[in-house]
C-alpha cells in the first residue's frame, strides 16, 4: 500500500512539475497575443483555464500511475508519457 501512495505521489509530482514548467514557458505570451486575439463569443473566461488545466494535469497523473502499477516502467505506454 506505501509503494502505491507513494507512486501516486511521484506522478502528480512530475505532472504538475511539466504543467509549472509549461506556464513559466507561456506566461509572457498571455499578456501580449493572446489577449489582443479576436476570439469568438463563446471563447470561456479566463479565469476557468486555471482549474480546467489543474483537473487535467491531475487526471494525467492517476492515468500514469495505473499504467505503472499494472506493467511498471518498462511499458511502451510509460515510457512514452
Amino acid at each position: 500500500m506505501r509503494r502505491e501512495v507513494v507512486g501516486l505521489a511521484l506522478w502528480i509530482a512530475l505532472c504538475f512539475v511539466a504543467a509549472g514548467l509549461g506556464s513559466i514557458a507561456t506566461a509572457r505570451g498571455l499578456d501580449g497575443w493572446y489577449r489582443d486575439l479576436a476570439k469568438p463569443a463563446w471563447t470561456p473566461p479566463g479565469w476557468l483555464f486555471a482549474p480546467v488545466w489543474t483537473v487535467l494535469y491531475l487526471l494525467m497523473a492517476v492515468a500514469g500511475w495505473r499504467v505503472w502499477l499494472r506493467v511498471g516502467l518498462r511499458s511502451v505506454a510509460v515510457g512514452l508519457f
